[in-house]
């Protein structure tokens, strides 16, 4: 099963976790504008891609849109040539640096929608410490992400979460290992298929993780999924689908009470540990508008500093409804490369 989902960390953020999740086995390519961090990896040079003329972007946004504005057939090309033909694709990218904030958006649109890939996203959220410039760049990058009809499931990990952003990626990578050891717990009791698996990652939605020891209970996995590495859930209590590799008594209602209600479970016994994944969830608006309150908070100061490029804060506010788009739109068998790169630049 794990070779059937196919990974594409872009930029350095991307690289860090695009390496944890290699030395687990899983298939990995790496594609940043810098040559250094590209060689910070410790990976084969083939698994690297070079954007062309790339020299960093320094968490500038609209640099690496520029620098990768002709380079995306070559970059699909690459993912092709080194991945091959997977039932999933994730993009892996900080969603407040430079490389991966500014392409992958637009790289997640190409290859949806002209190479009719399966694309999720793995993207970070920034921490309550990180810079000014990186909060800007998350609240552009989440808007692009919003209007992205035909992603898969998307992990949000929250830096906020922890200080330890080591801790963070590395806390990921094994709990997504997890889900690939299904097999191993296959009973008469109750089975997740690969069918199940690819249902719980290709939903549309926020995607979250969590486990707990074998011999804890109910209100253990409740806390560690609520004080998880990924953006807090909203309100609405929505949940599509339950991935349920079970080692507890699985308490159903107080799970239903406390986390929320799901269309559908898909469930196994577990003699290690337990896993949960939980996806389908609303996309974290709150979290998102805390850090548009953050730049907001700062607007004279962004004022005061940015003497290069205006910046509107509302339009950046993309948790207003949006606007229904008056141009007529072409059918989806005309898309081209081009056409996309011609409306994102």
């Amino acid at each position: 099963m794990r070779e059937k989902i196919g990974f594409i960390a872009v930029g350095q953020a991307g690289g860090n976790i695009g390496k944890l999740l290699k030395d687990k086995n899983f298939d990995v390519v790496f594609i940043n504008s810098s040559i250094g961090d590209l060689g910070t990896l410790g990976v084969n040079d083939e698994l690297k891609y070079h954007i062309t003329n790339g020299l960093g972007c320094a968490k500038d946004r609209d640099s690496a849109k520029q620098v990768a504005k002709e380079d995306f057939k070559n970059i699909n090309k690459f993912i092709d040539d080194k991945l091959g033909n997977k039932e999933l694709y994730y993009i892996i990218f900080s969603s407040g640096g430079g490389t991966g904030s500014g392409i992958s958006p637009a790289l997640a649109r190409i290859l949806t929608k002209v190479f009719n890939k399966n694309i999720g996203l793995i993207t970070i959220l920034p921490s309550d410490k990180d810079t000014l410039q990186a909060k800007i760049n998350s609240y552009e990058c989440t808007k692009e992400i919003t209007e992205i009809e035909e992603l898969c499931g998307i992990f949000f990990l929250d830096n906020k979460t922890r200080n330890d952003i080591e801790h963070i990626n590395k806390r990921f990578v094994n709990l997504f290992d997890k889900i690939f050891d299904y097999k191993k717990y296959e009973t008469i009791k109750g089975n997740i298929d690969e069918a199940e698996i690819l249902k719980l990652l290709q939903t549309k939605g926020m995607i979250s993780l969590s486990s707990c020891e074998k011999g804890e209970n109910t209100e253990k996995l409740i806390k560690n999924i609520e004080d998880g590495v990924f953006a807090p859930f909203e309100n609405d209590r929505i949940i599509k689908y339950l991935g349920l590799s079970r080692g507890i008594k699985f308490e159903d209602e107080i799970f239903k009470e406390k986390i929320g209600k799901y269309l559908d479970k898909f469930e196994n016994i577990n003699q290690e540990y337990t896993l949960a994944i939980l996806s389908g969830l609303s996309f974290p608006l709150k979290r998102i508008n805390d850090i548009k309150e953050e730049v907001t908070n700062e607007k004279e100061t962004i004022i005061t500093l940015n003497t290069e490029k205006e910046i509107k804060l509302e339009d950046l506010d993309f948790i207003k409804p949006k606007k229904e788009k008056k141009q007529e739109v072409k059918d989806e068998t005309e898309v081209t490369v081009e056409d996309l790169i011609n409306e994102l630049f």
